[in-house]
C-alpha cells in the first residue's frame, strides 16, 4: 500500500522537477530514490523498512514519465507504439531478473547483500544515462521555481484532473486503461492463489507458471507495440486486446481441476499476451493525443486512473471470493469488466 501510495504522490510531484530538470535528470534522481529506499528496507525496524517502501514508490514517477517523454521527443512516428511498448516490456523483465539473481543471493550470502545488489543497479544506471543528460535535457526550464511550495499544491492535481475534465478523448483512453488494468492486476495478484487452491497446484509449480507469465509478458508488448505500427492503429489493437483479454479471463474462471496442465499453462500463455501486453499502446496512445507542451499533465491524469484500477480491481475481486461467490465469479466479473474497455476505445478517433 505504501508503495502504492508513493507512486501516486511522485506522479502528481514530479512535474515541476521535469520542468526544471529535464527528463534524464529527473529519472536519475528517481533511481536515487529507489537506491536509497532499497538500502532502507533491508533494516529490521519496522519504522525504517516503511519508509524505505514509500520511497521506492516514490522511485516510481520520474523514470515513467522521464521515459515517456524521451520517447515521444525521439521515437520516429512510424514506430512509437513499438518503442513505447519495449519501455513497458522492461517492467516484468526486471522482475524476472530480480527473481532469478536476489534470492540466488540472499540464500548465498545474505538478504542484505540481495537489497545491495539491487541498490548498485539503480546506481550503475544512474551513471550510465548520464553521457545523454546534456541533448535530453537541452529544452528543461531553469528557471522553473523549485520549493516544498511547488511540490505540496493542489495545482499538481488539479492540472492532471483538469486535463480529464478537457479533454474526452483522454477520458476514454484512461478509462480503457483503468479497465483493462483491473484485469491486469487481478491476475498477477490472484493466479497463484487460484491455480494453488482450486486448481490443486503446489506452490513450485504454481511460481513457475507466474515467472513464465512474466517471460511471456517482456516477448508480449513488443509484439504487440510491433503489430499496430503495421496495422498503423493503436486503438485497433487495444479492442483486440480487450476482446482477448475478456475471453482469456472467462475462460480461468471456467477451469477446474479436472484441466489438464498443458491446458492451463496455455491459456497463462494467451492470457498474458493480451491481459499484461498492452499498457505500452496504452502510453503511446496517450502521448499522441496529448495537447502540446502538456504530456507530463496528459500522462499524469491517465496514470491516476489506471492506479486506482490497480487498487480497486484486486480489491473488489477479493471482496466477491471473501463473500463466497468464489472464483469463478470473481473471474468472471474481472472478465466483462476487461471487456468494458471496448465502450470508451470504440469513441476514440485512431490514428
Amino acid at each position: 500500500a505504501l508503495i502504492t501510495t508513493g507512486s501516486l504522490l511522485s506522479q502528481l510531484l514530479c512535474m515541476p522537477l521535469l520542468r526544471r530538470f529535464g527528463a534524464m535528470r529527473s529519472l536519475q534522481i528517481g533511481l536515487a530514490f529507489g537506491a536509497v529506499g532499497a538500502l532502507l528496507s533491508a533494516a529490521q525496524q519496522p519504522a525504517v523498512l516503511l519508509a524505505g517502501c514509500l520511497l521506492v514508490g516514490l522511485c516510481l514517477g520520474p523514470p515513467s514519465l522521464a521515459g515517456t517523454h524521451v520517447l515521444q521527443r525521439f521515437a520516429p512516428a512510424g514506430h512509437r507504439s513499438l518503442m513505447f511498448s519495449i519501455k513497458q516490456a522492461g517492467v516484468p523483465l526486471g522482475s524476472i531478473l530480480a527473481g532469478l539473481m536476489l534470492p540466488l543471493l540472499a540464500q548465498k550470502q545474505s538478504i542484505e547483500h540481495a537489497v545491495v545488489a539491487a541498490a548498485a543497479i539503480a546506481l550503475l544506471t544512474v551513471a550510465a544515462v548520464q553521457p545523454l543528460r546534456r541533448r535530453v535535457d537541452s529544452g528543461r526550464d531553469p528557471m522553473q521555481a523549485m520549493g516544498w511550495r511547488v511540490f505540496v499544491t493542489l495545482d499538481n492535481l488539479r492540472r492532471p484532473l483538469g486535463m480529464l475534465v478537457s479533454m474526452p478523448a483522454l477520458r476514454r483512453i484512461g478509462a480503457a486503461g483503468a479497465c483493462l488494468g483491473a484485469g491486469q492486476s487481478v491476475w498477477f495478484a490472484f493466479l497463484v492463489t487460484y491455480v494453488v487452491a482450486e486448481l490443486h497446484w503446489t506452490l513450485p509449480a504454481a511460481g513457475a507458471l507466474f515467472a513464465l507469465m512474466q517471460l511471456v509478458s517482456v516477448l508480449g508488448r513488443p509484439l504487440l507495440g510491433y503489430v499496430a505500427d503495421r496495422m498503423g492503429s493503436g486503438i485497433a489493437v487495444l479492442q483486440c486486446a480487450a476482446v482477448g483479454s475478456g475471453l482469456t479471463t472467462f475462460a480461468l474462471a471456467c477451469s477446474t481441476p479436472s484441466w489438464p496442465t498443458w491446458s492451463i499453462v496455455a491459456l497463462a500463455v494467451a492470457g498474458v499476451c493480451t491481459v499484461s501486453s498492452w499498457n505500452g499502446l496504452q502510453f503511446a496512445e496517450t502521448a499522441r493525443l496529448a495537447p502540446a507542451g502538456k504530456l507530463s499533465e496528459t500522462m499524469t491524469a491517465a496514470n491516476l486512473l489506471l492506479l486506482a484500477a490497480y487498487v480497486a480491481g484486486p480489491a473488489l475481486f477479493g471482496l466477491i471470493v471473501a463473500a463466497g461467490s468464489g472464483f469463478g465469479m470473481a473471474f468472471g466479473v474481472t472478465a466483462l469488466c476487461t471487456l468494458s474497455a471496448l465502450l470508451p476505445l470504440s469513441r476514440i478517433k485512431a490514428n
